[in-house]
């Protein structure tokens, strides 16, 4: 027999030897802690909160849009023949239109165009990670006309900082190319209905107290020559929430760089024990 061999015979024989003196020292269960002490939190907590932090977003609403750009032709100077009606917290922007290009004017097509903005303030981030946000963003255009040239068209313009106390949203890299064109020349015709919607998705790196900003700016575009056109109630521009329904609202979450950390774990590919 070998020395090995007579070590595992020696190995096998003790497991009979139970240790009942520590079983006994065992506290009584009914009066023991229910922690786990000593062997880490349960799985299905840290499941728990993933899976409520994947299912959960927070809904912020957006302050009222704001006209800040007017271009009109020089002879509808004091009225613009693109009207909007007050904006409200809701999210959108309504415009109508009445316009008449008599046939003998010459020259170059007449040309409206009207923006309006808002800007929201996110809550500070509690802990270092990334600021994960949706939304949709929405057009429609009902128009009626004839005329030689009528061309309708509608933008959104987006940007977002981490921290509005160090920079501006106006001012983040690509904010100046729209980020949708939702409907692009629509032309005034019988019984125009044109709608357009998109979900747009994104995420930015925050520090621990950083107070992000989203700014948006939707326009509305309009040329036309040699006729008439109606934009009728209806038409419209519109942020809300990635699923279809009420509108006013962007939808944001964060997330803690240790959990970041752990999802980057958990799909790291694991070998074979």
């Amino acid at each position: 027999m070998t020395i090995a061999t007579m070590s595992a015979t020696r190995d096998l024989s003790r497991l009979d030897e139970l240790p009942v003196d520590l079983i006994d020292d065992l506290p009584n269960v009914a009066g023991a802690s229910s922690a786990r002490a000593g062997l880490g939190d349960s799985f299905e907590r840290v499941q728990a909160g993933i899976q409520g932090w994947l299912r959960h977003w927070e809904p912020l609403r957006l302050p009222a849009f704001a006209a800040v750009r007017d271009e009109m032709p020089a002879s509808d100077r004091g009225r613009s023949g693109l009207r909007a009606a007050p904006t409200t917290t809701d999210g959108a922007v309504r415009v109508t239109a009445s316009l008449y290009d008599p046939p003998s004017r010459e020259g170059a097509p007449l040309n409206w165009s009207r923006n309006w903005t808002s800007l929201a303030v996110l809550p500070p981030a509690r802990e270092a990670g990334r600021l994960y946000y949706r939304f949709r963003v929405s057009s429609r255009l009902v128009l009626d006309g004839r005329a030689e040239l009528s061309l309708a068209s509608t933008s959104v313009h987006f940007g977002i900082v981490p921290d509005a106390a160090k920079a501006s949203p106006f001012e983040a890299p690509g904010f100046a190319t729209p980020i949708a064109r939702p409907l692009v020349g629509v032309q005034a015709r019988e019984d125009q209905d044109a709608s357009a919607s998109q979900v747009f998705e994104g995420s930015i790196t925050v520090r621990q107290g950083d107070t992000p900003a989203m700014a948006f700016v939707i326009g509305t575009d309009l040329l036309f020559q040699d006729g008439w056109v109606r934009v009728h109630e209806g038409s419209s521009t519109w942020i809300g929430p990635s699923e279809p329904g009420a509108s006013g609202t962007v939808e944001f979450r964060y997330a803690p760089a240790a959990m970041l950390r752990l999802l980057g774990r958990l799909d790291e590919p694991h070998g074979d024990a």
